[in-house]
């Protein structure tokens, strides 16, 4: 993984503010690997956040603080997950998920991925449907093909059942318990939003700094990016002091 430079990280919050969650995950994980968007896209979804929780991990260390608010009670409460711990649970699963047979009618499938999950967020009322039948690679009835739009409703539900035990990784719920008053639930692990908050605040941060010492000393954005954290901050507190 790569750690990206002051400036390309401003860049990439920059074009990722304009963009979809999907889109955007694929922007953040190309400047942390060098990768193109389009090979990136093509991973398996349990893949992609693997590659985006190791990219937070090496960017900002092995712990994610979280929030939460109680369902029940309302009290907010925060917790902390270790990447290390999260990365063992995405481990791929159990491909063989996905070849299986419902009655009559056999299915080969493959785990769906960025492409697949854009496509599917353009109907959001079809969109397990239409995510459903991007996965299939083929469905048979004997030595007959059958058409996608053909199958029967409930084939929908079970192609996600094995997509999800093919790519556990893909949906990585979190179990929480209310320490007032002990109400127990579990909430979806988003390492995109997570990585995205903190390149955010971290650019912000980049700019106001660029702001002050801008007006102090006149440097361009570029040389003062180019500093060290330690240097910025010292020639902030001379400039700006506190007392």
């Amino acid at each position: 993984m790569l750690i990206p430079s002051n400036s390309e990280l401003i860049s990439v919050w920059e074009r990722g503010a304009r963009e979809h969650p999907i889109d955007r995950a694929l922007t953040l994980l190309s400047a942390c690997s060098g990768q193109t968007r389009e090979d990136l896209a093509r991973l398996s979804i349990g893949a992609r956040d693997a590659r985006l929780l190791q990219a937070y991990e090496h960017i900002f260390g092995p712990d994610l603080a979280a929030f939460a608010q109680c369902p029940a009670c309302q009290e907010p409460m925060e917790y902390k997950l270790s990447a290390d711990e999260m990365l063992a649970s995405m481990a791929p699963g159990d491909a063989s998920a996905l070849t299986f047979q419902d009655g009559d009618l056999n299915l080969r499938l493959r785990l769906p991925n960025s492409l697949d999950l854009r496509a599917a967020s353009a109907d959001p009322e079809l969109a397990t449907k239409l995510l459903a039948q991007r996965c299939i690679v083929e469905a048979t009835a004997g030595q007959q093909t059958i058409p996608h739009a053909g199958l029967p409703a409930r084939i929908s539900e079970a192609i996600s059942s094995a997509v999800a035990a093919a790519d556990p990784g893909a949906e990585i719920l979190i179990n929480l318990s209310c320490a007032v008053c002990s109400h127990a639930w579990q909430v979806t692990f988003d390492i995109e939003r997570f990585l995205w908050a903190r390149i955010s605040a971290l650019a912000r941060r980049f700019l106001r700094d660029v702001h002050a010492l801008a007006l102090a000393y006149g440097w361009s954005e570029s040389d003062i990016l180019a500093l060290t954290a330690v240097r910025r901050q010292y020639y902030l507190e001379m400039a700006w002091p506190t007392s």
